[in-house]
C-alpha cells in the first residue's frame, strides 16, 4: 500500500438546519487517509458517519477546518473549479438516483459528456467501465430492470468512467444477500488493486471491515473517538465505543437460543457470557483452566474458532463462566493482564 497521504480533514466542523437553526453535524474532525488504504468508518445510526463521506468529497463544504485531497487544499475552491477536482473522488450510495429514461450505457456516459468527450472516447471509456463492474450484459437495459446490486454495480462504472483516485461508499453493503456481498466485496477489492484507488466504506458490518479493510474510525455524534486497525478493533478495543461494537458483533457469533437471552446486567440467578481471544498468549488454556479454579469458577465453552484478520490468525473463545459476579470480573481482569484480552459481553439465565 502507498504511504503517501491522499485525504487530510483538519479541524472539520460542519453543520446542518434543524428547525431554522444551526446544528452542528461534524465536531472537531481530524484524519488521515494513506493512497490505496481501505477505510472503514463505523458508528450508531446518528453518528453522523455519511456527513463525513459527505465532507470529504465537498458535497457539503464544511463551517471551519480544512479538506486536502491529493496535497490540494479543496476547501475554499470556487464551485467551478471544485467541480473539476471533485472528478477524482466517486460517491457510491446504496440506492443511486440514475435518469430512468436512458439506458444504462447513456447513464454511464452522461459525465463524459458534459466534459466534452467525443463519441469514440465516451465508448470505449463506458465499455471499459462496464466489463470491469461485470455489467457489460446490460449496456441497453434501462436502471429499473437491474437488480439492487447491478444498481450499485452501475454506480460504480458510473464513477469509474472519470480514473478517480478514491471511491466513497456509503452503506452500499446493507440490505444486500451475501452472495452479493461478496460479489461486491471483491470488485471492490480487485478495482483497489488494479487501479490504486482509495476506498472509504460507511458499515457496521463485521465480516466486511475483517476481509476488506485496513483500518476503522469509530464515531459518535459526529466525533471520532478512534482510530485504529482492523486487527486492534476485534482483539483489543479500547474506546467505550469500541467495546459496545466488538459485543454487538459477538451477540450476532451465538447461537440465536442463547443471543435472544442476553441482558447486560445479571443477578444470582444469571451466569456470564464471555469473549476471549488470543494469538501471539503461550498456553491459553492452562492460564484460562488454572484462572477458573483460583477464582472456584466453572465454564461451559460455546464456541471456539479461528479466524484470519489481516494476515493474522486470532483465536477466538466463547464460553459461559458460572459463579458471583464480582469474582467473574476479577478473574476477566486477571485474563486480560496475563495475554488473553477478555470481555463479559452480558448474562444469560442459569438453567434450573
Amino acid at each position: 500500500m502507498d504511504q503517501s497521504l491522499i485525504i487530510a480533514l483538519k479541524d472539520v466542523e460542519s453543520t446542518y438546519k434543524a428547525k431554522g437553526q444551526e446544528q452542528l453535524h461534524l465536531r472537531s474532525i481530524n484524519l488521515s487517509i494513506t493512497a490505496g488504504e481501505i477505510l472503514a468508518v463505523v458508528g450508531r445510526n446518528g453518528a453522523d458517519k455519511s456527513a463525513l463521506l459527505r465532507c470529504i468529497g465537498l458535497l457539503d463544504r464544511p463551517l471551519t477546518g480544512i479538506i486536502s485531497i491529493d496535497n490540494k487544499n479543496l476547501t475554499f475552491l470556487a464551485s467551478k473549479e471544485l467541480c473539476n477536482e471533485r472528478r477524482s473522488i466517486g460517491y457510491i450510495s446504496a440506492k443511486p438516483e440514475f435518469l430512468n429514461s436512458k439506458t444504462i450505457l447513456k447513464n454511464i456516459a452522461l459525465p463524459l459528456q458534459i466534459q466534452g468527450f467525443n463519441k469514440d472516447e465516451i465508448s470505449a471509456l463506458v465499455e471499459q467501465a462496464l466489463l470491469k463492474v461485470g455489467l457489460e450484459a446490460k449496456t441497453h437495459s434501462y436502471p429499473q430492470s437491474l437488480s439492487p446490486l447491478q444498481k450499485i454495480q452501475a454506480d460504480i462504472a458510473r464513477a469509474i468512467v472519470n480514473s478517480p483516485k478514491i471511491l466513497l461508499c456509503e452503506d452500499i453493503f446493507s440490505g444486500l444477500a451475501q452472495t452479493s456481498v461478496d460479489l461486491l466485496s471483491n470488485l471492490l477489492q480487485t478495482l483497489r488493486q488494479e487501479s490504486r484507488l482509495t476506498i472509504v466504506i460507511t458499515t457496521n458490518d463485521a465480516e466486511i471491515i475483517k476481509t476488506m479493510c485496513h483500518s476503522v474510525v469509530i464515531m459518535q455524534q459526529g466525533t471520532i473517538v478512534d482510530r485504529c486497525s482492523v486487527y486492534d478493533l476485534f482483539t483489543n478495543p479500547i474506546s467505550d465505543v469500541a467495546k459496545e461494537f466488538i459485543r454487538f458483533t459477538t451477540k450476532h457469533e451465538l447461537p440465536y437460543s442463547v443471543r435472544k437471552k442476553i441482558i447486560p446486567t445479571g443477578t444470582d440467578k444469571h451466569h456470564a457470557l464471555v469473549r476471549i481471544n488470543f494469538s501471539d498468549c503461550l498456553a491459553p488454556e492452562e492460564i484460562l483452566s488454572n484462572t477458573l479454579e483460583a477464582h472456584e469458577l466453572k465454564m461451559n465453552i460455546i464456541q471456539a474458532y479461528q479466524e484470519k484478520i489481516q494476515d493474522r490468525l486470532l483465536n477466538i473463545m466463547l464460553i459461559e463462566i458460572y459463579g458471583y459476579h464480582k469474582i467473574i470480573s476479577d478473574a476477566v481482569k486477571f485474563l486480560n493482564t496475563n495475554g488473553l484480552q477478555s470481555e463479559i459481553i452480558g448474562y444469560v439465565p442459569n438453567i434450573d
